[in-house]
Parts: C-alpha cells; structure tokens; sequence
C-alpha cells in the first residue's frame, strides 16, 4: 500500500501493471483500493492501473472535515506527485462526480473519462436511502463487516465523515454534474446496467450522455447497476477498444 503525502494529508493508493497510465476509483463506503486490486489484476491488463483512496476513507489520512473540492485537489496533486502529466479517469458511482469535476478543474490531466453508473446530482430518494442505510443501529451485520473490511476499526467515524460531506449544500452545488457537463473536453464512456434502482439511477446516465458533448453510452441488459462487478470482461473489452478509438 504505497502512500504519498498530498495538500498535508497522506494518501493512500495501489498500483498494478504496466502502460498508459489509468486512474481508477470508486470512493464510497463499501470500496476501497486494495479490494479492487484483484479486479483490476485480472481485468485491467495493458495499462499502468492508479487505485486511490479518497481523503478520508479507508487507507487514507482521517479527516473531521473538508471541503467538497478536497478530492478533486488531492487526485491532481497524486498525478504531480507520481509524475504523472495526463491520465485515462475510470470511476463509480460517488466516483464520477469527482472524475467529472477532475475533468473540468483540470481539463489537461485527464485523456478519457469512464464513469459506471454515474450518480450525476443529490436527490431526495438517494439521500432518505443512503440515510436508512447508514444508520449504524439498522445497519445489517453484512454492511457492517463491509466497513470494518474497508476501513478498520474506526468505520464508524468513516461512516459519519461521509454522511456529514454529504449532508453540506456546498457539496451538492459543487457535484451538481448537469451545471458543468457542457465543460467537460474528455471523450466520455458511460457504463451501467439497465436495472434500476433508488442509489442508482438509469436516468442519471441517460441525461448526463444527453449533456456531455463527446460522449458514449453502454447499457448492458438484465445487468445490476454496476456494470464493472457483473460484466467485467464485456465492460474491459469496450474500455479498451473506446480508448483506442480516441488515438490517446
């Protein structure tokens, strides 16, 4: 687990393989850089693979508070930090809000965008659900294995960080993707399955392909939202050929 230290915190990353290189990260509650990095062994050859962690979560520095652009800040300030000048951006779900806002903050470091399941806005039915969800009392004991894993001991301090971020109106005007997409230059990739649900939904994807003015929507069929985890080898096959279509 290498680590740096970026605007006075310490970030934690894994990497693997060899290539172009390729950001990857999904950055809720239920991820973290080392359990992709079996995925990403096995799946995301033909490429230098950057797996981070976001301030705040899993291997990476705690923090009480920050400011929404905090991880937009800290993922340039990884590339600088590792030499890195541009990179291809592949996110999830909490994830690509932060990628397209990496896009637009610093148009020059990104290639390509891939965003699986883009979550492109806060909206009520999200945040009522990511509430019922996070509630440590209610929380299934599956859930709660998934935090220890991801974040150690402390998961409910994590827990509580990530709920707080997400409670600021700041954090929603600034991840508010429909007010920025026109300004996004990287050729996009949009990734999801067609099964809706409340977290997720199919029509984030939809409008955010409708806005983005260079991009490329994959809807696989009688798929989970998470396009990544279900089809694997099919999402890999069309991210690499998207890349190699762009000449980056």
């Amino acid at each position: 687990m290498p680590q740096v230290t970026v605007n006075g915190n310490s970030l934690n990353y894994e990497e693997v393989g060899s290539g172009p290189p390729l950001v990857f990260f999904a950055g809720t509650r239920f991820d973290s850089a080392k359990a992709w990095l079996p995925h990403l062994t096995e799946h995301a050859a033909g490429f230098r693979v950057i797996s981070p962690d976001l301030r705040g979560m899993a291997g990476s520095a705690r923090v009480r508070d920050m400011s929404p652009r905090d991880w937009v800040d800290d993922l340039n300030g990884l590339l600088d930090a590792l030499s890195i000048q541009s990179a291809h951006v592949c996110a999830e779900t909490l994830g690509t809000r932060v990628a397209v806002r990496l896009a637009v903050e610093y148009p020059a470091k990104v290639n390509t965008l891939v965003l699986n399941s883009v979550i492109a806005y806060s909206y009520p039915a999200g945040d009522d659900q990511r509430l019922r969800d996070s509630d440590p009392a209610n929380m299934p004991q599956e859930r709660r294995e998934s935090l220890l894993l991801h974040h150690g001991g402390d998961w409910q301090a994590v827990n509580q960080f990530y709920l707080d971020v997400h409670a600021k109106s700041e954090f929603h005007e600034y991840y508010d993707l429909r007010k920025i997409a026109q300004s996004v230059q990287a050729p996009t990739l949009l990734l999801r399955g067609d099964v809706d649900d409340p977290l997720h939904p199919v029509a984030h994807s939809t409008e955010m392909h409708s806005l983005l003015p260079n991009s490329w929507l994959a809807i696989f069929p009688n798929t989970t939202f998470n396009a990544w985890r279900s089809r694997p080898q099919e999402s890999w096959d069309l991210i690499r050929k998207f890349i190699a279509e762009q000449g980056s």
